[in-house]
């Protein structure tokens, strides 16, 4: 017996439409919906079922037409121009150069020198090559798997690394985390809580063992973001709370580890560290880059992250849940709601770690997942 078929989501036909317009820049609602003779209000009403919106496709649809057509030559970029909304190859050269750094043509060389396949073993080769985990960070990881951690032993563990006290004494400060401690018990039992301490311990391993190969503009502005992501969790926490009680020390973990592969696809030995800074600055959305990044250096953001912590052992099922959410992002398999959740989470950090102040496609995202406390995670964002 046949299975019954399942409906054309209305997201698909609506891709569907642009990629068949000459012109999907130009493409209206109104022209959108009149084609699949729908009206307006039903138009709009079955998107949001599908927790999308048309501006949302269509943003989309461009951003990816624009990035796909750049990683090859099939497309001329006056003909992209012109596709993409602009009079002229001029005024799409401005506009590019103007938020990726680069012109078109110079984006497009990044992404065609060398292979996929010799970029994903140079990453992989950097990532073998790391030190290893700091003694500190080793013991508390070890004693954690035991279930032996407690607050004494996490602060006697830590007291015997000045510079893990300095970062945990830094972290917990009142503007970020609540009251200011006094010492680095208050700073664990009242501001951060064990779980935070170790994670963020960990992110400080890393980013001291790929600074010196690393722009300091990355390690920056990613390292502020992965302090952010506590601060976050718990905010998302409020608005959303049975889709994020599952397994809270779980998911922070990965809220906090996930981006970390952005240092080692930074790494000045890895082969196209260039193309990965200019779509770092052009590429807005984590979605695309993490997609772009997977076509072009055969190895996602994701993908990388979960390869040093796997080196450093870290638990196994944070490894699995970054490899689901790896597969969520590039659309090869479709996200539960703490899925989305958490990767809605991971373009908050993104954003926020660009420095960029334009957030309009997170908050009609947030609308979309009924996130209700919006406006307290964009200050938070860019505080």
């Amino acid at each position: 017996m046949n299975k019954p078929q399942q409906p054309i989501k209305l997201t698909e036909t609506v891709n569907k439409l642009l990629i068949n317009n000459d012109s999907p820049s130009s493409l209206t609602i109104e022209q959108c919906a009149s084609a699949l003779a729908m009206s307006m209000t039903s138009f709009r009403r079955k998107l949001a079922q599908e927790e999308s919106s048309y501006k949302l496709i269509q943003s989309k649809f461009l951003n990816e037409l624009c990035i796909q057509a750049l990683l090859t030559k099939s497309v001329k970029i006056d003909h992209l121009a012109i596709k993409l909304g602009y009079s002229e190859r001029a005024t799409f050269e401005r506009a590019f150069r103007k938020k990726f750094g680069i012109s078109p043509a110079q984006f497009r060389e990044l992404s065609l020198i060398g292979n996929d396949k010799s970029s994903r073993q140079n990453v992989i080769s950097i990532a073998q090559k790391l030190p290893p985990m700091p003694d500190s960070c080793q013991q508390l990881l070890r004693e954690k798997e035991h279930e032996s951690l407690n607050i004494a032993r996490v602060v006697s563990i830590i007291d015997k690394d000045p510079i893990l006290v300095g970062r945990i004494m830094g972290l917990a400060n009142k503007a970020i985390y609540g009251k200011t401690p006094k010492n680095v018990r208050d700073a664990i039992s009242r501001n951060l809580g064990l779980t935070t301490a170790i994670n963020l311990a960990i992110s400080y391993a890393v980013t001291d063992a790929l600074q010196n190969q690393v722009s300091q503009i990355i390690i920056r502005q990613y390292t502020q973001a992965f302090l952010l992501a506590p601060k976050l969790f718990n905010l998302m926490r409020r608005s959303t709370l049975k889709a994020l009680t599952k397994d809270v020390a779980l998911t922070e973990q990965v809220l906090v580890f996930a981006l970390l592969g952005i240092f080692l696809l930074s790494h000045k030995q890895s082969g196209k560290h260039e193309l990965m800074l200019y779509s770092l600055q052009g590429i807005s959305d984590l979605r695309l880059l993490n997609l772009h990044i997977q076509e072009s250096m055969g190895i996602s953001i994701f993908s990388a992250s979960a390869l040093m912590l796997s080196l450093w052992h870290i638990d196994a099922e944070v490894i699995k849940k970054l490899t689901q959410i790896n597969r969520v992002s590039q659309g090869k398999s479709k996200g539960n709601e703490e899925e989305e959740l958490l990767l809605f989470m991971l373009s908050c950090l993104y954003v926020s770690a660009r420095e960029e102040q334009d957030c309009s496609e997170l908050e009609q995202k947030a609308l979309l997942l009924k996130i209700d406390n919006f406006d307290e995670i964009k200050t938070l964002l860019f505080r």
